[in-house]
């Protein structure tokens, strides 16, 4: 052969070589470069749920499953169709729930009652509510909302595929989380739920919801997870423990109680509201926090939590200038109730907890979450930033059920009172009289001015202060009349930043008052607007 008969022959050889391997992968169905082989056909790492839903089998085209019926197939045998009987007296359920309306009538629909002559209307009656559970065992224990069953007489269990209706008792339940645990007795061993993660479920992850809505039983549908750490404030007992998975994965009346579910069949939520105004948002309880709870709920039949007497609000960067803070990390005391552990272990309206029992806290949560956590009667530990110092406090904690969910009735609204510069801020504020503290349901010490009117285009009605609030400071000094409080806004200039400590009273919070470091900006002039 001669030299330049080489490169052409060389040329030969390697097109051929290419023809080849390109057959050969097409015969063996090899991944084409830019398309996903597996887990290992790209360098970044796959998280834990993705690698566990390609592992069993789950991925499909975009990542979606090839079908949800295995999954369904697999958990519908462990729901519940539950019936709750109640005998309400005539004169209305005595104050039964916090929630604004009737509970039973947002979770469940409009409630079925019977029509009775006036004769009769006097005379109590029964009232039927379904709702949903889920086996957790073999030996018939079914978790549950607490909502499901409160103040039920009777309660009936049905399985799938068994035309037995099951009488069950009420093991234990815990209103603060919206979560119960009751028990059905059997002769045969049962199906139930294995339990997820709920901590490690990401936003955007598939997730299939099995309950008994309308009276449907077991119906299937299936979603995402759409966001994580939902507090509903509004509907919720104690809003400061709500954690709640939100879901697009249809929820109707009659799915309360029922499993939310993973790609891999495991309980990672109970389902536990809807949203009355939006299609597609629906609410469960993680399960990590039932599982908290459950050996309590056992074992006591009620969830104790350790509980400060203090209200919370994170640090923002309005609050952490106006306090002079380095760090937004902490959790600043908007309050100190009185006679409470916080109160008498020292702790002061405006520290900033920075550590619970020597652990570092970022969020009012955790702070929550760590007490929560402990014993009434045991010690906490608290380290606290106060004027630019570290203090470390210690107190004995209460019992956080016999302080949280109190009502009181709405108060009536005193008269209105406006100055120049109370339009710059948006608020019109009067003077408290002993009847209007009585009204509020405030203690009679208390000082400050009644909030009587706030402006819709104002930042103060966009950061929630509202007609019937109390002003007890104004940049950290107190006020106690119409005149203080003009006085400590005109050393405001415009564009400034007004701190302004603000009372809820319980008729505008529906429970306990609610009081909070609220940061305004004092508008120019010229921007003064109605």
């Amino acid at each position: 052969m001669t030299r330049s008969g080489q490169p052409v022959t060389l040329a030969l050889i390697a097109a051929a070589s290419m023809i080849f391997g390109m057959v050969v992968a097409g015969g063996l169905h090899l991944t084409t470069p830019g398309r996903a082989a597996g887990e290992g056909s790209d360098d970044r790492p796959l998280h834990a749920a993705a690698r566990a839903q390609l592992a069993a089998g789950h991925a499909a085209i975009a990542g979606a499953p090839v079908s949800f019926a295995d999954i369904a197939e697999r958990v519908n045998p462990a729901v519940v169709s539950i019936t709750s009987t109640e005998t309400v007296k005539p004169k209305g359920r005595g104050g039964r729930s916090p929630f604004h309306g009737d509970p039973f009538e947002f979770f469940f629909g409009p409630e079925q009652r019977r029509r009775l002559a006036p004769e009769q209307q006097e005379e109590p009656r029964l009232e039927v509510s379904g709702g949903s559970g889920f086996l957790i065992n073999d030996d018939g224990y079914i978790l549950t909302n607490y909502h499901v069953v409160e103040d039920a007489t009777k309660i009936k269990v049905n399985l799938s595929g068994d035309r037995h209706d099951y009488t069950a008792d009420v093991v234990g339940t815990d209103p603060s989380t919206d979560i119960a645990l009751i028990k059905i007795k059997s002769d045969k061993k049962l199906p139930y739920l294995a339990f997820g993660d709920s901590e490690t479920m990401r936003v955007g992850d598939w997730v299939m919801a099995v309950g008994n809505p309308l009276n449907y039983d077991h119906t299937v549908t299936v979603g995402v997870v759409s966001a994580k750490g939902r507090v509903l404030r509004d509907l919720s007992r104690d809003f400061s423990l709500d954690n709640f998975i939100q879901t697009d994965a249809a929820i109707n009346f009659g799915n309360s109680g029922g499993p939310l579910v993973n790609m891999q069949g495991e309980v990672v939520g109970v389902n536990t509201a809807i949203s009355s105004v939006g299609q597609g948002i629906g609410f469960a309880v993680p399960i990590n926090v039932a599982k908290d709870i459950m050996n309590q709920l056992k074992t006591k039949g009620k969830v104790s939590r350790g509980y400060l007497g203090i209200e919370l609000t994170e640090i923002s960067p309005d609050l952490q200038e106006a306090f002079g803070l380095t760090t937004d990390k902490g959790a600043l005391v908007n309050s100190v109730r009185p006679g409470l552990p916080a109160e008498e272990a020292g702790v002061k309206r405006g520290d900033v907890i920075v550590a619970v029992d020597g652990k570092s806290v970022e969020s009012t949560n955790e702070v929550v979450k760590l007490v929560s956590a402990k014993e009434p009667g045991s010690s906490v530990r608290l380290t606290v930033q106060r004027n630019g110092k570290e203090v470390t406090l210690t107190a004995k904690l209460a019992d956080r059920s016999e302080h949280i969910g109190k009502e009181a009735a709405a108060p009536e609204r005193s008269g209105r009172s406006e100055e120049p510069n109370e339009r710059r801020l948006g608020i019109s504020v009067d003077d408290i009289t002993p009847d209007v503290l009585d009204k509020l349901d405030l203690p009679d010490d208390t000082k400050g001015v009644l909030v009587t009117r706030v402006s819709r285009v104002s930042e103060a009605f966009e950061k929630g202060i509202g007609e019937g609030d109390v002003i007890l400071e104004v940049n950290r000094a107190p006020v106690k009349s119409v005149s203080e409080y003009r006085r400590e806004l005109g050393k405001v200039k415009e564009g400034g930043l007004v701190v302004l400590y603000v009372i809820s009273p319980s008729g505008r919070t529906g429970g306990d008052p609610i009081s909070r470091y609220v940061t305004l900006r004092l508008r120019p002039a010229a921007e003064e607007r109605e």
